[in-house]
């Protein structure tokens, strides 16, 4: 039995990997919960057995290449898992269930036409409030990243501050002088919203 393999480091989408050297990585699918962790140990498709030993607060997504001590590379995908999707080709009603799922600070995949949440009979019941249907399935889940839980990735800084930038220069063009609400502190819908003031 060979000897469980360490991983520390991880190459945000493979960026820079030759798709040569790509090709060479093992296909290891997590389900969400587990690609949250930064402790966590799996068995890999070859048999052996790996322990992961992540920065804290990063959220692996698919097609994020972690290298091990011995240079094995694992490429990481979303394991399908039971989620609820809500789908509708009403964009109001779409951005509507975004708000009150963003509001509650939990996971939340966005999709062109589809909203994807992990199972909750609560949420469930106020999706059907709003007029939606809330649909169980098997699927991949990939919420949205840095909207919750400090979940920033790091890779994703330099996009960040272009999206900020661009962001600054749409609403300097768009909007009159913008007065701030009593209700204005709370805006944490994710990166692009209108950025806060620091």
């Amino acid at each position: 039995m060979s000897e469980p393999i360490r991983i520390e480091k991880i190459i945000p989408k493979g960026q820079g990997l030759a798709k040569a050297v790509l090709a060479r990585a093992l296909e290891l699918k997590l389900p969400f919960e587990v690609r949250n962790k930064s402790r966590f140990s799996e068995k890999l498709s070859d048999g052996r057995e790996a322990h992961f030993f992540l920065p804290r607060g990063n959220v692996l997504v698919s097609d994020d290449i972690l290298i091990a001590d011995d240079g094995s590379m694992i490429r990481i995908s979303a394991a399908d898992q039971e989620v609820v999707t809500i789908n509708s080709s009403d964009v109001h009603q779409l951005m509507r269930a975004a708000y009150h799922l963003g509001n509650r600070h939990i996971p939340v995949q966005v999709g062109q036409d589809f909203l994807r949440i992990e199972p909750d009979s609560v949420l469930e019941g106020m999706i059907h409030q709003l007029g939606l249907e809330a649909k169980h399935e098997s699927a991949p889940f990939e919420p949205e990243t840095g909207a919750y839980g400090g979940g920033h990735r790091h890779s994703h800084a330099e996009t960040f501050d272009s999206d900020y930038a661009l962001a600054q220069k749409l609403y300097a063009e768009h909007e009159k002088p913008h007065i701030h609400g009593p209700g204005c502190s709370h805006h944490h819908h994710g990166d692009h919203d209108h950025p806060h003031e620091h």
